[in-house]
């Protein structure tokens, strides 16, 4: 296979080369490493290679002992690694539409904006994961936004990232099924939401629910809707008021109406679908409802 591989790319398939950066590395199943130019590599060949062979993590060589030991654990189902933790983790996925022209460079913009406790590691070149420690923040989802779009900018490349859940048991085997999890979601939000940046656990979860729901369960959601499915302003409303956690207040002043405009909008909403949507229960069955109505 890879003599194939050789007369097929010519100079452009090499074991070694002082500039890595350039290639796409592999490899077999007997342990050889190879690399293909970037240039010379379509977007089908790729796949192609990467069913065949497994690609090389992104600098292996110069990952430090901790890195090392994470994915050890994460790509490698070592779950005898011991990793000593000593606070919560949460795992920020990263997925890239392209790779980076400058990886080196990328890796230096991603470190600077997260504490030195936060580990990066590259599954391959378009894809990986940050094991954030110590400086856990239920705010950063608006900054992470940011983020992916100056990141986007400057290496001219879409972004998209899932903030995970924080984790406080240490357990190797549950730090890897967390991570499998979250891994198999942020794939399902990319492919539902494709204009999404950033994903949280807890919208992306309600949206890999409904992808795994049967089509009757879908048709039926959808149907809780058909009364009011033609009124654009009432659905807007009845999102923003969920959205809102069922605050009038709140919801009325994103919205820029009066409070009692709102209120009127909620009332004919229960009326013309016969659910209360002021209670939690009927607030998760309308949630679900929009949501399948979105992703139909």
């Amino acid at each position: 296979m890879n003599a194939k591989l050789a007369d097929l790319y010519g100079n452009d398939y090499v074991l070694t080369s002082e500039q890595p950066d350039l290639f796409h590395w592999y490899r077999t199943t007997d342990g050889e490493e190879f690399g293909i130019r970037k240039t010379r590599l379509t977007g089908r060949e790729k796949d192609l290679l990467n069913a065949l062979f497994p690609s090389i993590r992104i600098l292996d060589d110069r990952m430090n002992e901790v890195q090392v030991k994470w994915a050890s654990l994460l790509f490698e189902d070592n779950s005898s690694v011991e990793l000593n933790l000593h606070s919560p983790v949460r795992y920020i996925h990263f997925y890239l539409k392209e790779a980076p022209s400058d990886l080196t460079d990328f890796i230096e913009a991603m470190t600077g904006l997260f504490s030195d406790e936060t580990v990066l590691l590259f599954e391959n070149e378009r894809k990986g994961v940050l094991v954030q420690a110590n400086d856990i923040d239920e705010q950063i989802v608006h900054e992470l936004e940011q983020t992916a779009a100056a990141l986007t900018a400057d290496f001219f490349t879409g972004m998209s990232l899932f903030v995970g859940q924080t984790i406080s048991h240490s357990d190797s085997s549950h730090l890897k099924r967390v991570y499998k999890a979250e891994k198999k979601w942020f794939a399902t939000g990319r492919e539902l939401m494709p204009s999404q940046m950033v994903f949280t656990h807890v919208d992306i979860v309600p949206a890999v629910l409904f992808n795994e729901a049967s089509e009757e369960t879908i048709d039926y959601l959808i149907k809780l809707m058909e009364p009011i499915q033609h009124d654009s302003e009432l659905l807007k409303s009845i999102r923003i008021y969920l959205e809102s956690n069922l605050n009038i207040t709140l919801a009325a002043k994103q919205l820029y109406v009066h409070r009692n405009s709102l209120q009127y909008r909620v009332d004919k909403f229960i009326e013309k679908t016969g659910i209360d949507v002021k209670s939690f229960q009927g607030a998760v069955m309308v949630y679900l409802s929009l949501l399948a109505m979105e992703l139909r």
